[in-house]
């Protein structure tokens, strides 16, 4: 899968590089089942809207709506249908260009997860950087943003903004919490320019682990799932004794 001089131009000034249609539809059908029986049978671990507590979520876990599942953990080691998109090769070819490494890394301690947006009550993601809570090295990772079934601005798709995972940011941009404030004067253009990433079943889309994204909640009858994983190459590594290293990495 070589990648055009232009896609990695692309991906370099935006932050993001989408391409389509990229799995076996065989493989896409087998997650699709391990995801709804993982939901069905609440295979831990997981993690529930409530405990997260953003916008439109629950208001506690006793609440309505207060089991509600966010995300399933630890995706890698659920399933070999997890492994084997996660070490898919041509994924692997993808993120040795957009990594420039030749070796690429799975990071098993930050997403390796099934991301869901549950109707009536999934919650609205603010504009944040995954890095914010990471440490490693350097900021050069790589997420890899499996659509499992269509996602559009109704149903909550990724909103990403081009280009800031190059900005340099302010401490007074951010809350403590270090989501972006889209009304701080520096932030307000970038969020104008915000972009929805719609996919549709198959579609994967590679960002920039420092790439500011956000996500509104699903306002649709039918959940929606993406599988994530985050990738990084050979000269960045995880800082010792940080949560960055509490599973061990696959060298792919």
């Amino acid at each position: 899968m070589k990648l055009t001089e232009q896609e990695i131009a692309q991906f370099k000034a935006d932050g993001y590089l989408i391409r389509r249609q990229l799995i076996d539809m065989a493989l896409l059908n087998d997650l699709r089942h391990q995801v709804k029986l993982h939901l069905q049978l609440r295979i831990p671990p997981f993690e529930l809207e409530a405990e997260v507590g953003y916008p439109k979520a629950p208001e506690s876990v006793d609440a309505e709506g207060g089991q509600t599942i966010r995300r399933l953990l630890l995706a890698y080691s659920r399933d070999a249908a997890f492994r084997e998109w996660a070490k898919n090769k041509v994924v692997k070819q993808i993120l040795q260009q957009l990594l420039d490494s030749e070796q690429v890394y799975l990071v098993q301690s930050h997403h390796n997860c099934i991301m869901t947006k549950q109707p009536q009550y999934s919650s609205k993601t603010g504009w944040h950087r995954d890095i914010r809570y990471w440490k490693f090295s350097d900021d050069l990772l790589v997420n890899s943003w499996l659509a499992m079934g269509d996602e559009n601005n109704a149903n909550g798709c990724l909103k990403v903004l081009p280009g800031t995972q190059r900005l340099a940011v302010n401490a007074d941009m951010v809350d403590k919490e270090l989501f972006l404030n889209p009304q701080h004067p520096k932030a307000k253009a970038l969020v104008e320019a915000a972009v929805d990433v719609e996919l549709v079943a198959g579609d994967v889309l590679f960002f920039h682990a420092g790439l500011f994204h956000a996500a509104n909640h699903n306002q649709t009858e039918q959940a929606k799932f993406s599988l994530v994983n985050s990738y990084h190459g050979a000269g960045n590594k995880p800082l010792a004794n940080s949560k960055s290293t509490t599973y061990e990495e696959i060298l792919l």
